[in-house]
């Protein structure tokens, strides 16, 4: 708590100053004060649009020498903990190159963000409540990177390389290659990488007559390759067609050990689970851009149209071998749980731009079709004498179809201080599915209205306030429909629910910006018919244990009120500090039989960080991140404190072409997260670490014409992709 008071006391009179107010933006100073104007340019310069908001990364002082990464820590309204991109008060959020989407996620997105310099960078667009052009599907924001102009006639390559040192080491090798000629424009991206990561969870059940110990250990090796081809030909200044293919394949070997002790409460052993296995899984995806743009009307008007292909092949096999000891009577299970999916998406888009004195107009379609197969099989057999007769056989055939078209219009307005935009998207969903165990057929249709607005008020040239709304949908993935079971031990297990329909949410969000470096936001946002998962407990009276259950329902409707602020500035030239102070409150109600009717609470989350050039030349930079999460109530679960200490050091040799980093994370190991949660009359405990105390050295050689970039290209079936994980 030592590290968090100096920068909250710094806060804490402006925000309950601002949490009046609404939202950020700089605005043009009077001719007569143009050297103001020159001085600011140079410190970074945060500001309000209509329904975003942008961070000038090439007015600051401390972006030299980084990276896309780097500069996504200090951007507004932007976490990166653990290399996961996170929007405060956003549950999901996407990743764009010039409003193109980078169809790629985990380690693949963070190694590509790092191969972009912040010299390249123009601003980050942050947008929380994105307008009626983009999908309403899910709680989502949207980061958007632009990238300044592309040097013609020229080409680059980039050749990367990164180890990591966990508990165990991992390393990755990529390579990066742009190449643009008149008018045709190539970029080439390969990655190969070999990640071994370790997972443990400590479990405590407590039941009315018996408490459950266990813990759980996994090691997991993944081997993966990656790559992506984007070609673009420029016809002319009007008229350009774009190719996008992305693919990746990787196999992993996940080995799991997973020890119950079951006692009394007078803490006699009375009876212990030994489970031990293995978890193999391939995975394999390919998707296809076709794009095309044509500007008319001297460029003002513009029409963008998009055709896009994604599939996706998830094969898991999960075998494991459980002793039990019940009663002393010792009994042994071999179980094969194997999981085969198919998805296919096909989809398509069209926009339209027409700006005009009177109003800008923007309006579209899309249409898209989503087909998957899924087959599960469970085999358990008895091997207490060394037979292996079968104790249980099951198989399901889930196949699953969904069809969503959407039109959308929007208009934008400005009149002298003041801007309006209003937008409204109307999607409609048919969707069927079909389960063989079940023999049952399940279907929905529905159009659903998705209304957008935004204001905002420029009162002088250092505050600007706005306000906006929006309203989401959030379909279940496509996992969660199968009812199938996935047994990860003999009395463990999850299972989907064909049955679940999708929630719908309201945001709302008042935010002031202040003389560019200060942002003050106040939001809500109210969810009705969440889905989640609850663990059940059935008892098994042939056994006397007790079987842990993973369902899905539709069983909550909650409601968040967010205050945050956030500080961004230069304190030296030398010595950048971004730091944000969120706070939160939730009140979430319940229809479970096995839950509380309400739980509510505060959380909150603190981090800064804090970046250092250390040489004349900019060459040196050093980077010291901290974050820290509060206790919180989140649903039905009661969450601990965690905090994370990083320190990262950056060097550029030979002209700024080779680069070297360190990067310590998660330095105390204090990122270890408790979960707490009673279901029924069982009150359970989960304490997890994913790994993340590493150290990591990367190197990146780049040769050619550094300066420059290729577009990427926002596809149309992003939401579809989202759900197939």
């Amino acid at each position: 708590m030592k590290n968090i008071i100096p920068i909250f006391c710094l806060t804490f009179p402006i925000l309950t100053f601002s949490q009046k107010k609404g939202n950020d933006s700089i605005s043009r100073l009077p001719e007569k004060n143009i050297q103001e104007i020159e001085i600011k340019t140079r410190k970074r310069i945060i500001e309000k649009k209509i329904d975003r908001l942008v961070f000038n990364v090439e007015n600051s002082t401390s972006s030299s020498g980084a990276d896309a990464i780097d500069i996504l820590r200090i951007s507004p309204n932007v976490r990166v903990n653990n290399d996961q991109i996170s929007i405060i008060g956003k549950s999901n959020m996407t990743v764009m190159i010039d409003d193109r989407l980078i169809q790629l996620s985990g380690d693949d997105l963070i190694n590509y963000l790092k191969t972009i310099k912040s010299d390249n960078i123009k601003n980050i667009e942050v947008i929380t409540n994105p307008p009626a052009k983009y999908d309403a599907e899910g709680n989502s924001g949207i980061i958007n990177i632009n990238l300044k102009k592309a040097k013609s006639n020229s080409w680059s390559n980039s050749v990367r390389s990164t180890l990591k040192q966990a508990t165990y080491s991992s390393f990755s090798v990529g390579n990066n290659f742009s190449y643009q000629k008149n008018k045709l424009s190539v970029l080439v991206d390969i990655d190969y990488r070999r990640n071994q990561d370790i997972y443990s969870n400590d479990t405590d059940f407590y039941y009315p007559s018996t408490f459950w110990k266990s813990s759980i250990y996994e090691k997991s090796t993944t081997n993966g390759i990656g790559g992506t081809v984007n070609l673009g030909y420029k016809f002319n200044d009007n008229t350009q067609l774009g190719i996008q293919y992305f693919g990746y394949a990787t196999k992993s070997d996940k080995g799991n050990n997973n020890i119950s002790d079951i006692s009394d409460y007078s803490n006699i052993l009375n009876d212990k689970l030994l489970s031990y296995g293995n978890t193999h899984r391939v995975n394999s995806s390919n998707s296809l851009n076709l794009n095309f743009i044509k500007k008319t009307n001297n460029s003002k008007n513009k029409m963008t149209f998009d055709f896009d292909y994604f599939d996706l092949k998830n094969d898991r096999e999960n075998n494991f071998i459980t002793d039990k000891t019940v009663s002393s009577n010792v009994t042994s299970e071999y179980t094969e749980n194997i999981s085969k999916q198919n998805i296919q998406n096909i989809s398509s888009r069209i926009d339209f731009e027409m700006p005009n004195d009177l109003v800008n107009i923007n309006f579209g379609a899309k249409v898209s079709f989503t087909e998957t197969k899924n087959n599960l099989s469970l085999t358990s057999y008895d091997t207490t004498e060394g037979l292996s007769s079968v104790n249980l056989s099951q198989n399901n055939i889930f196949n699953y179809k969904e069809n969503i078209q959407a039109l959308y219009l929007s208009l934008n307005k400005k009149i002298n201080k003041w801007n309006f935009k209003a937008g409204l998207r109307a999607e409609s969903t048919q969707n069927k599915g079909y389960s063989a165990e079940l023999d049952q057929t399940n279907k929905n249709n529905f159009i659903k209205l998705f209304p957008t607005l935004y204001v905002l008020y420029k009162s002088n040239d250092k505050n600007t306030f706005s306000f906006s709304y929006g309203k989401r949908i959030r379909r279940p993935n496509f996992s969660n429909l199968n009812p199938a079971k996935w047994y990860f031990n003999s009395n463990s297990y999850e299972e989907g629910n064909p049955f679940l329909q999708p929630s719908y949410s309201d945001n709302v969000e008042l935010s002031h910006t202040y003389n560019s470096f200060l942002t003050s936001s106040v939001s809500f946002t109210k969810t009705n018919n969440g889905f989640g998962q609850i663990t059940l407990h059935n008892s098994d009276d042939l056994q006397n244990l007790d079987t842990q259950i993973i369902v899905r329902r539709n069983y909550f409707n909650s409601s968040s009120l967010n205050f945050s602020e956030e500080i961004n500035f230069d304190i030296f030239k030398w010595w950048n500090t971004s730091s944000a102070l969120s706070l939160f409150y939730s009140e979430t109600n319940t229809n479970s039989d096995v839950l509380a009717p309400k739980f509510s609470g505060w959380g909150g989350d603190f981090s800064s960080t804090n970046s250092f050039i250390l040489n004349k030349s900019k060459s040196i930079s050093l980077q010291v991140i901290y974050n820290y999460t509060y206790p919180s109530i989140q649903q039905e679960n009661k969450i601990s404190d965690f905090s994370n200490l990083s320190i990262g050091i950056k060097a550029q040799f030979l002209k700024r072409s080779l680069q070297a980093s360190l990067f310590a994370n998660n330095i105390l190991r204090s990122d270890v997260m408790t979960i707490n949660s009673t279901s029924g009359n069982v009150y359970q405990q989960f304490k997890q670490y994913y790994d993340t105390q590493y150290v990591r050295l990367s190197l990146s050689y780049n040769f050619g014409n550094n300066k420059i970039n290729l577009n990427k290209r926002n596809t149309s079936n992003e939401d579809e992709k989202k759900r197939s994980n």
